[in-house]
């Protein structure tokens, strides 16, 4: 066999120095492509491991950090929780900016939109908003967003945004459950006094109906079977005055107890007939005697009614005069209910199966001072030692006479005050007695002069 050498020389080919060193030259450039793809294989595990890592440090923190090129709308989401919290699979869903844009929650989009867009315009330096989104199947997801613009062109216009947002629905529960405690009544499941506090800032619709209800013979319930059973009249009565509500098609009220034995309700879009039934109903459900521990419990309901066309669409003057229409029902008779009206002191009455018109002067109310108006200045009639009598005319009859007759018209006069309607006003009576009395004191003086 003839080497390679002594054949190449013996076709005349020319193996010298500079092909020896051109080899070597290959050689060296492919070994540093070899080292160059082994480094980069490496970066790439170490790159897919360092990513891993960040995926899983932003799963644990509940980030999801994304990347917005704005001149294309592309959206690059860095971890999958993203899709997944949206209840969609890896790569079901596109990330760009018109779909996260379409799951934005319809009545948070224009707030969101426009704090995205004053940031982009340079307005403000970070983008931050809590919104919400809406999932595949309909669900809602808090998400706290925040972002800012990484990179502009030479004109100021935004090519990137850098953010993260974060999932806070957990919060959020939280936070309405501790709402819902705080502005709950523990007992009776109803509103509290500070869920009260919430209805008065709102203005009173003109067909909504503020009912004020007192519970009567409530104390004696508990002096008799003690506070336990108190309490199970106190659940006992807001389940049925709400179970009726519910019986007549009524769910979208607000009930609450006001304090001790008294609830109160807001009843929207009502017709004067329409409260009138539902006070009736509550007042036959609670006719007969409650079962609770230790025995039956009998109480009443004391129901004041007011309109809010008829106390200036403002809640707390209704709330007042609700709560004086309430204490007119107990001054005659109890279980009852009475309907303000906008004439002075006049309102319809239910009481004992009946109607009947009243002007009684209205109690002073006694609810806090942030919950009625500053009421006006009444002009109060002169003491009676400040009176002066009125002159006897020439024909009027002797002393003794007079004095006879003065008399029987005392008498007639507490006789037929006596047997006066409600209809009537205190003050007449106490005129007209105050005057008797005066012509009778003079008289004697005169008799004994």
């Amino acid at each position: 066999m003839v080497p390679m050498d002594k054949q190449d020389a013996g076709q005349g080919v020319d193996r010298g120095p500079g092909m020896a060193r051109k080899s070597l030259r290959e050689q060296s450039l492919e070994q540093a492509l070899q080292q160059m793809e082994r480094d980069k294989a490496r970066l790439e595990r170490r790159l897919a491991g360092l990513e891993e890592k960040l995926s899983t440090t932003l799963d644990g923190t509940g980030l999801r950090l994304w990347q917005l090129e704005v001149p294309s709308g592309k959206l690059t989401i860095f971890n999958y929780r993203w899709g997944r919290m949206l209840g969609y699979q890896p790569g079901e869903l596109n990330a760009h900016f018109d779909v996260w844009r379409e799951h934005l929650h319809p009545e948070d989009r224009d707030e969101v939109l426009a704090n995205l867009n004053d940031h982009l315009e340079g307005r403000t330096e970070v983008y931050q908003v809590v919104h919400r989104m809406l999932a595949r199947d309909g669900s809602i997801t808090w998400v706290a967003d925040r972002g800012r613009v990484v990179e502009r062109d030479e004109h100021g216009n935004a090519l990137r945004l850098l953010g993260t947002h974060t999932d806070i629905s957990h919060e959020k529960d939280y936070e309405s459950r501790l709402n819902a405690l705080a502005s709950t009544d523990a007992l009776t499941g109803l509103a509290n006094r500070q869920a009260i506090n919430s209805w008065h800032q709102r203005p009173l619709a003109d067909d909504s109906a503020l009912i004020f209800i007192d519970l009567d013979g409530f104390k004696q319930v508990n002096d008799q079977f003690g506070h336990r059973a108190g309490d199970e009249v106190l659940v006992l009565v807001a389940h049925g005055l709400n179970d009726e509500l519910h019986r007549l098609g009524i769910h979208h009220h607000l009930s609450a107890r006001f304090g001790g034995d008294e609830f109160l309700f807001q009843l929207p879009r009502m017709s004067l007939p329409r409260v009138e039934h539902i006070a009736r109903r509550w007042l036959e459900r609670f006719a007969h005697p409650l079962e609770i521990s230790g025995g039956l419990g009998r109480i009443g309901l004391s129901i004041g009614i007011c309109f809010g066309r008829d106390a200036d669409n403002r809640f707390g003057l209704a709330l007042e005069r609700a709560d004086q229409a309430m204490y007119r029902v107990k001054h005659h008779g109890k279980h009852g209910f009475r309907v303000h009206t906008p004439m002075e002191y006049s309102s319809c009455e239910y009481q004992a199966g009946d109607f009947q018109a009243s002007n009684l002067e209205a109690p002073a109310s006694r609810l806090p001072s942030w919950l009625h108006p500053q009421p006006a200045p009444v002009s109060k009639p002169a003491p009676l030692s400040q009176q002066a009598p009125a002159p006897r005319p020439a024909s009027q009859s002797p002393p003794r006479q007079q004095a006879a007759s003065a008399g029987t018209e005392s008498a007639d006069t507490e006789s037929a005050g006596a047997e006066r309607d409600d209809t009537e006003p205190a003050d007449t009576e106490r005129d007209d007695s105050v005057s008797a009395d005066s012509e009778s004191a003079e008289a004697r003086a005169k008799e004994e002069r």
